[in-house]
């Protein structure tokens, strides 16, 4: 059981979602513009008869007792409360089958109604209808999925993560809890001592680990615990970075109003960009934090609430909050520990044919499991049109949670833009994986392993003492101008992801914005790759909704379908082309293609969900092999692509693209020793424009860029620039004109003094 709490409901009512001294701010919003659908709604939930509540319609009878309720609290309404008084104790007394699913929503919500009615019309309540109440109330609970005691199910994840604990039963505790407090103490105990700890380590990352699907779903039930306790007086529960999950589904917002996909999701419908759930969210969220970009989020998705939502939008919102433009935003947001994430954007514009480029670079450092997919590392691509994409869709027969298609490929490795090494034995070690009380045979896709055996942690105790620990940020940078910044870099390490099978996989993305229309922006992935074993063979993988082109190492994907006309060229330049398979998987009876088996989905879609993917591979079997991929967005009746030229190195290596030249460590280690630059074959770019030159991995302090040139004496090093390189980022970025012969950068140590222990210059 967990501990009492030491904040209890004050000594009067109403205390459930309102106070006294917040009567009179409602009766404002009565008259508000900005509200007025809302309210109207309210008043037409109100109008139906106690016959009429529970006809087909009415939206429901729930909301019938809780718009007359709302009418007695604010206007002094008796006839409206003795209504919603007797239909509450009427509609308490239904019967549910608890087996039935999601039946938990249904039961909680009404129990929720009849505790607004016990609490705003507490002065229309008989001693004797109190009793009758609180039966009802705790047989209702013994109802609900999470139990009465509440101790099922984790603090992370699950039913029990949405509203029956955290809004139904708490703000029935809250009601009832000078005559019975039982319900308060359990309920609040569990929140205070294991959600809220648990979503105060995660919330510092401003990313819900359930995705776009179920992670505003889980939102929205965290959110009512904010407004609950605060409304009695106590402040907010929660860190204070609650504010910013808010921006996970701006930034992964794409300009024709649909979401980068994340976790079990189903692709929206062509013409469907607006989302209600995160509608809502925005209006309260916004409301508690006054956040002006939540509110022109809110805007965007302008739309008919669900009738759940109503209520609650007019007791939360804020219409004084005057809404910001989203474009004052800066264009690349990191989403930090304990995730790791970094979307990266080129602009605000929205419409079938803005020119902005998305793009979502993930390392993923915990696996909470449950509606969260296998896909550490992964990234996805969206420029007029989805390009680079999640494969899978979580609807349909055979695509529903624990289904073939779900648990086998749609959140698995396979079905993301990451890294497989095959170890044919590997089921010996995860022959099975277990969730939800379900035991099934594993499958073997090559890619990351379930933490837990597939059960989700608990506590935030469980999270932090088992496996759940995927992966590492290694570094991370954003600029030259943080607000509109030209390069975006992340890099992790995500070994601990994978069985033993992974000795190493490091993962380097950087975002190039190229700023221009022709050729907006650039995303280079460079990898290594060690396995256990040099014949687990290794799989770089790109999935996509079309049909993939592969001309010798290019491979060109486009999305030309449904008024779409993104292109994106990946242009593969290690395993080196002499060392390199690249295969197209996909099509007709191999759309989600795991080593022999097709998990298929009969629900027939909107092709978001992809049917094909290219698998590059070295050649010959190593241990250790780099990947490096550049891939480039076009439109595709737009100019020719850009050339990529490899880079190479004794110590870095990478790509010359446009007017950037991109460099990383071979090693995966971070240098601190002098280092010549590889020589640029071709010169200056067209025009003779400068270059743009970034070194990642390099050790933190001050670095001194070098070039070599003919002096008095023969070749001489001459000093072009000294920057600083961050602990964090690992960066150096410098522009100089482009020149023929050889480049350097010097390191002078963390104190910007030569380092007299650095040695000789490699090259």
């Amino acid at each position: 059981m967990f501990p009492k709490p030491e904040l209890t409901p004050p000594s009067e009512h109403p205390r459930l979602f309102l106070r006294k001294e917040h009567l009179p701010e409602l009766r404002d919003k009565m008259t508000r513009p900005e509200l007025k659908q809302e309210w109207e709604r309210l008043l037409k939930y109100s109008s139906y008869s106690i016959e009429e509540a529970n006809s087909e319609h009415c939206p429901g009878d729930v909301y019938v007792i809780e718009a007359n309720a709302l009418l007695y609290v604010l206007q002094g309404d008796q006839e409206a409360g003795i209504k919603a008084k007797t239909l509450a104790i009427s509609s308490i007394t239904k019967n549910f089958n608890p087996n039935f699913q999601d039946i938990s929503r249904e039961i909680g919500r009404l129990m929720l109604a009849g505790a607004i009615v016990y609490d705003w019309c507490y002065d229309l309540v008989t001693d004797e209808e109190r009793v009758f109440f609180i039966g009802h109330f705790k047989r209702l609970a013994g109802l609900l999925e999470c139990g009465y005691p509440p101790l099922k199910e984790g603090a992370f994840v699950g039913h029990s993560c949405e509203w029956m604990i955290q809004r139904d039963m708490l703000g029935t505790g809250i009601a009832i809890y000078d005559e019975d407090p039982e319900m308060y103490d359990l309920a609040a105990g569990r929140v205070l001592h294991q959600m809220v700890p648990a979503r105060n380590f995660f919330y510092p990352s401003g990313w819900h680990h359930q995705g776009d699907g179920y992670g505003g779903v889980r939102f929205q039930g965290e959110l009512f615990p904010t407004w609950m306790f605060d409304r009695m007086g106590f402040g907010n529960i929660y860190d204070a970075s609650q504010r910013d999950v808010g921006y996970q589904w701006i930034y992964t917002r794409r300009p024709d109003g649909k979401l980068l996909r994340d976790g079990d999701t189903t692709p929206v419908m062509l013409k469907q960009t607006k989302y209600t759930r995160l509608h809502f969210i925005y209006w309260i969220l916004g409301g508690y934090y006054k956040d002006p970009y939540f509110i022109a989020q809110k805007q965007v998705d302008e739309g008919r609430l669900q009738d759940k939502d109503v209520l609650f939008a007019f007791l939360f919102a804020d219409p004084s909050v005057e809404a910001k433009a989203l474009d004052e935003l800066p264009l690349t947001r990191y989403f930090g520990a304990p995730t790791g994430v970094m979307v990266a954007r080129t602009g605000w514009d929205t419409g079938m044919d803005s020119n902005v480029v998305v793009a979502e670079m993930k390392v993923g450092m915990y696996q909470y499991n449950n509606h969260q997919h296998l896909d550490a590392g992964a990234f996805q691509i969206y420029y007029k049109g989805n390009l680079a994409i999640d494969s899978g869709s979580y609807k349909g027969s055979s695509g529903k949670y624990h289904s073939p298609h779900n648990k086998y490929y749609f959140k698995r490795t396979i079905a993301h833009n990451t890294m497989l090494v095959y170890d044919p034995d590997e089921l010996k070690q995860y022959p099975y994986v277990k969730d939800g009380g379900l035991v099934w045979p594993n499958v073997n896709d090559g890619g990351q392993r379930w933490p837990n055996e597939g059960r989700p942690p608990l506590t935030l105790d469980d999270l932090m003492n088992k496996d759940f620990k995927r992966a590492d940020v290694l570094a991370h940078a954003i600029g030259p101008d943080p607000i509109k910044p030209s390069y975006s870099y992340l890099k992790g390490d995500i070994t601990a992801a994978y069985s033993n099978k992974m000795k190493q996989f490091q993962r380097s993305f950087l975002f190039l914005n190229f700023n221009e229309t022709e050729h907006p922006a650039a995303l280079i992935v460079f990898d290594r790759v060690a396995s256990a074993n040099p014949d687990f063979k290794k799989y770089w993988l790109l999935h996509s909704i079309e049909e993939p082109q592969i001309e010798g190492s290019r491979t060109t994907i486009s999305r030309s379908e449904d008024g779409y006309n993104g292109q994106l060229i990946n242009d593969t330049l290690l395993p080196a082309r002499d060392n390199q398979e690249i295969e197209k998987v996909g099509g007709p009876g191999k759309e989600y293609w795991v080593f022999g088996t097709n998990y298929v989905n009969d629900f027939p879609g909107t092709k978001e969900q992809g049917e094909w993917r290219i698998e590059v591979s070295p050649r010959v079997p190593a241990e250790e092999d780099l990947f490096l991929n550049v891939m480039q967005m076009k439109d595709i009746d737009g100019p020719e692509a850009l050339s990529t030229e490899r880079m190479d190195g004794e110590t870095l290596i990478g790509v010359k693209i446009k007017d950037w030249v991109a460099l990383f460590s071979k090693s995966g280690l971070r240098l601190q020793k002098d280092t010549v630059l590889p020589d640029i074959s071709d010169g200056a770019p067209d025009g003779g424009a400068s270059l743009n030159y970034i070194v990642t991995d390099l050790a933190a302090g001050q670095w001194r860029v070098e070039q070599e040139r003919i002096g008095a004496e023969g070749m001489e090093w001459h000093h072009i620039v000294s920057e600083e390189v961050t602990e964090e980022g690992g960066v150096l970025h410098w522009q100089s004109q482009a020149i023929l012969g050889r480049i350097r950068i010097v390191y002078q140590g963390g104190d910007g003094r030569a380092d007299s222990e650095s040695g000789g210059v490699q090259d």
